[in-house]
């Protein structure tokens, strides 16, 4: 029996799918009920509960060979002490390259703090770092982009748009995971996922209005202007879309080394254009 955290998100529920394609047992921990439509319940066990609360986790983990942790990071030094009270050995927790930004910052912290609690913890762990995950409907990089652009045919361009991404395609993430859950040969490894190759940011919404059949004109905004920006409307919204946090990263690449995972999890990357056109035409 397989455990996932995390399986109603985006990312987690396609890895509960394909796992329940492969043949293997799946039990997922929910916090929120009605987050129950995007799984296969009826193939499924369904424990309810929080990862903040050891009471639940701990009768979620009963008969459990594996955990696939696709909840943040940050929970894995709480998941560590129950997973070892119950017994789990094996365990394969998804990371991001948050971790590399050269701008410090909260979410990244996190990241590198869930990172060494795993590494210290002697479990057989397996750590997938992806970068920005795309795909589907529901994203939280792409679909902002994609519904923006549907609805405005000037675009704001944070700084000059010459910033290097390297997004995954969400299906080739899952594919990783189950590849390492499938491999027990993983244990105390530690992978990279990112896109078959670089594109710059411009470049990436010029081929998102190709792929959407529309006409879009970027308008570039210096960046100082536009973190600036970020920041007054952070203090004004109480739920934003947008954080000053993230338009400074607009400031650095995101270029990752993927060959050892090419190497050693048979990690095969779409290219953005093909992620992208999956997307656009709901095949995913």
């Amino acid at each position: 029996m397989i455990l996932v955290t995390g399986g109603t998100s985006h990312t987690g529920c396609r890895v509960v799918r394909l796992l329940v394609e492969r043949g293997h047992k799946v039990r997922c921990l929910v916090r929120t009920p009605r987050n129950e439509r995007h799984l296969p319940v009826s193939k499924i066990e369904v424990v309810r509960g929080d990862l903040w609360h050891p009471e639940t986790v701990r009768a979620a983990m009963k008969g459990i060979r594996v955990l696939v942790n696709v909840a943040h990071i940050r929970f894995a030094p709480h998941l560590i002490p129950l997973l070892k009270e119950s017994g789990i050995g094996r365990a394969i927790f998804m990371s991001s390259t948050r971790r590399y930004t050269r701008f410090p910052c909260t979410s990244a912290s996190q990241v590198i703090e869930g990172e060494e609690a795993i590494r210290k913890s002697g479990l057989e762990y397996t750590i997938l770092r992806p970068t920005m995950i795309f795909g589907g409907r529901r994203d939280n990089n792409m679909t902002p982009l994609v519904n923006q652009m549907r609805r405005h045919t000037l675009f704001p361009l944070f700084g000059s748009g010459k910033n290097l991404i390297q997004p995954v395609f969400v299906r080739d993430l899952v594919e990783a995971i189950v590849y390492c859950v499938e491999h027990p040969e993983t244990s105390g490894t530690e992978y990279t996922l990112a896109g078959a190759e670089a594109v710059s940011y411009r470049r990436a919404l010029e081929i998102i209005a190709r792929e959407m059949k529309i006409r879009i004109r970027l308008i570039p905004i210096p960046l100082p202007l536009c973190i600036l920006a970020a920041r007054i409307y952070e203090k004004i919204s109480r739920h934003p879309r947008i954080t000053a946090e993230q338009v400074r990263r607009f400031g650095e690449d995101k270029v990752f080394d993927i060959e050892p995972a090419r190497k050693e999890i048979a990690f095969n990357p779409r290219s953005f254009e093909e992620g992208i056109r999956l997307k656009i035409s709901g095949e995913v």
